[in-house]
């Protein structure tokens, strides 16, 4: 990660020292907006922002980012059915997908709305607006999706030379896009929970605490992450 880069302690994405203090208060403003939309057992507290640390007089970017990375990954919920962990909005698209080995619903699953006898209304289905990309799990819009992922690629396989061999990973393979049958037109759930799945399939565990990381972030997250020590 350039020195000049900061790592928004909502969403986990990098912008630049000047930009972050614009993006900050509107992420808030979504996370909000989509933390109300969760199921009540599912809202979370308000992700708080790292106090800045000075190192010399300056502050310690690495450290402030480690914290902000810290913060986004608080915010994980296991899934009941694979134990793999998501975001609370990811978790529900990928609830849809993941189900219990015996065949039966997950808790969640079934105290959900749609599954009760006293809901009566359709369900209306709409597209989603933004589609993930399979290498960062960012969301895009439908155009800009396209121009965003070659310079993804390009960018991991900088940040993956840079990284330990034992740490270097293989090229994220694009989601083939799924057809809806009998439409003719592709699938976009289908299709980002796919890509969602992509970008997880290259976190790797910390040997010490467990919690997952993509590697560039294990690395500086271990700086701080020792092993407990036996009693």
């Amino acid at each position: 990660m350039p020195k000049n880069f900061r790592v928004c302690y909502i969403c986990g994405r990098e912008f630049g020292s000047k930009s972050i203090d614009f993006h900050e208060p509107q992420c808030l403003k979504k996370w909000h907006i989509e933390n109300d939309k969760l199921p009540k057992h599912q809202r979370r507290p308000e992700p708080i922002k790292p106090q800045a640390l000075k190192a010399g007089g300056s502050t310690d970017v690495q450290a402030l980012n480690e914290a902000a990375w810290e913060s986004v990954t608080a915010q994980y919920v296991p899934c009941e059915n694979c134990g793999r962990t998501f975001l609370p909005d990811r978790l529900i698209v990928h609830q849809k997908s993941c189900k219990p080995k015996d065949g039966s619903m997950s808790s969640s699953q079934s105290t959900s709305p749609q599954s009760s006898s006293n809901y009566s209304s359709p369900r209306i289905a709409r597209r989603p607006t933004t589609i993930i990309c399979y290498i960062c799990g960012r969301e895009f819009g439908t155009t800009s999706i396209s121009i965003h992922e070659p310079q993804c690629l390009k960018k991991w396989h900088i940040e993956n030379d840079k990284l330990p061999k034992h740490l270097q990973r293989p090229e994220p393979k694009k989601v083939a896009v799924m057809s809806v049958t009998g439409t003719g037109s592709y699938d976009p759930e289908a299709l980002n929970e796919a890509a969602w799945q992509s970008s997880l399939a290259q976190l790797i565990p910390c040997d010490n605490c467990g919690r997952t990381f993509l590697p560039d972030r294990l690395i500086v997250h271990q700086r701080s992450c020792k092993p407990s020590v036996p009693k």
